[in-house]
């Protein structure tokens, strides 16, 4: 990742969390990136599985996993 593109997300991470956007929407939002970022294969293949991946997990499961991983880490 270029030094530009690490600058510009972390001042988009930084407007979003400014702006008292909830989890829901900062994950939206990388989400979002993420999808984009697999436009740039060449091969209309990889492109689906890349978008399949993004799209695989939902916030609800994101957030469910993230409490479990919080939870064992502090047993």
């Amino acid at each position: 990742m270029t030094a530009k593109l690490k600058l510009l997300l972390i001042c988009c991470i930084c407007f979003i969390a400014v702006q008292g956007c909830t989890y829901r929407a900062w994950y939206s939002g990388l989400q979002e990136r993420e999808r984009q970022e697999c436009y740039r294969y060449s091969d209309s293949s990889a492109i689906q599985e890349c978008l399949d991946e993004v799209n695989r997990r939902t916030y609800d499961q994101y957030e469910e996993e993230r409490k479990e991983e919080i939870s064992e880490s502090s047993d």
